[in-house]
């Protein structure tokens, strides 16, 4: 890390700064995280985030403050300020959301709220959507209004206390389950792909991967470039490319012509599996099948590609993680959902969720850690606002 980021060492905190938003779509994970630490080491030893924006004129903060969020560090950084600086800038962050042409800032303030934990300024974000929505309501602002409502009702179900049911709040499909008829094909069948990548992380956890089919539930068929996993009762399809050489583009050929066979044969896969870096995530989306009802992003950064996969697959659910994937918390993931799929099981997210919270109890704290930034389908609020509001669009 210290020889890769090197060349960021001789930057000031305000190039930094312009370094990040500027590369938004440059910056891996790891990179991120080491600008934002060098950042807040190079304005003192006690650095004032409200000061820095004074100095950029606030040039581009709700870039910033979106990508402080999708790499959880929103917090740390409104912790260098005065609370009543943080609500400030809060409450900028969440005004004119209905001025710009798409939603872009509407999801990142979706996303933003996600990533708070102070309890004091989650409700001061709500209470400015609040009055954006009363000040659209009596300008007859439909737009506004339309944006600033689904928010509102969205930032409500986040409190548990509260029992929103966004389901029919919202009327979109449902958030919190999703029913094994829903991914089967017209043979009864679910289909999965499995995206590997040849790298040495995608070379070390394929084993494990592999090995987590077992013989008494799975038939094994090994193929050159991938390998068929096919439940012995005939209910569920697992289709994995291997991990092959990168370095000479052998692992993308592997993807291609899986597909390719997929298609031949009518295996469209309802459910798909992202086992690979942030970096690699642009050549699985460009390949997911629009099919896809169920999407599990375990990558560094996959947070951030809500919208991509989202015009792709409109009714995906989607499982992301706000920081850096972990292979041992994507293999537990896996194996459930595929248990559920043997056995013809629809899914409900918050009985997984707190299944697997409990599984993860006793893990390293490092691994704890890791889970707490894993966003279920019914928690991950920017893909909810992306599909309530074309919902209500199209209902107009």
């Amino acid at each position: 890390m210290q020889v890769r980021m090197k060349a960021i060492e001789p930057l000031t905190a305000t190039e930094l700064y312009y370094m990040m938003v500027m590369g938004e779509h440059e910056l891996y994970t790891s990179s991120y995280k080491h600008s934002f630490n060098r950042m807040l080491m190079q304005m003192g030893p006690k650095p004032r985030g409200d000061e820095l924006l004074k100095y950029v004129h606030f040039d581009q903060f709700k870039k910033f403050i979106k990508l402080a969020a999708g790499y959880n560090k929103l917090d740390t950084f409104l912790r260098t300020m005065p609370a009543a600086s943080a609500e400030l800038l809060m409450k900028a962050f969440v005004a004119n959301l209905d001025k710009t042409e798409n939603l872009e800032d509407a999801v990142d303030v979706a996303d933003s709220y996600s990533s708070i934990t102070d309890e004091k300024l989650l409700q001061s974000i709500l209470n400015y959507v609040d009055e954006n929505l009363e000040l659209h309501r009596e300008t007859g602002n439909e737009r506004g209004q339309l944006i600033y409502g689904l928010l509102k009702e969205i930032f409500l179900s986040a409190d548990s206390s509260n029992q929103t049911d966004l389901t029919s709040t919202l009327g979109i499909p449902s958030i919190y389950e999703i029913g094994h008829q829903q991914l089967q094909n017209e043979e009864g069948k679910v289909i999965q792909q499995v995206f590997f990548y040849g790298d040495e992380d995608g070379k070390a956890f394929f084993p494990a991967f592999v090995q987590s089919f077992s013989s008494k539930d799975w038939k094994v068929v090994p193929k050159k470039e991938w390998i068929e996993f096919i439940s012995h009762n005939g209910k569920v399809e697992v289709y994995v490319n291997r991990p092959l050489d990168n370095d000479a583009n052998l692992d993308d050929s592997a993807q291609v012509h899986l597909i390719r066979y997929m298609e031949d044969l009518g295996k469209f896969p309802t459910v798909v599996v992202h086992r690979g870096h942030s970096y690699w995530l642009p050549r699985t989306i460009s390949r997911m099948s629009s099919e896809a009802r169920i999407v599990l992003l375990g990558s560094c950064g996959g947070y951030k590609n809500l919208n991509q996969i989202l015009e792709v697959c409109p009714d995906a659910h989607i499982i992301s993680t706000k920081e850096i994937g972990k292979g041992d918390l994507n293999q537990p993931i896996i194996n459930y959902l595929n248990q559920h799929f043997v056995g013809g099981k629809d899914i409900g997210w918050r009985n997984m969720w707190r299944t697997l919270t409990t599984q993860f109890s006793s893990a390293p704290r490092e691994t704890r850690e890791s889970w707490e930034d894993y966003v279920p389908p019914h928690r991950n609020l920017g893909a909810i606002f992306i599909k309530a509001y074309h919902r209500k669009i199209q209902a107009e």
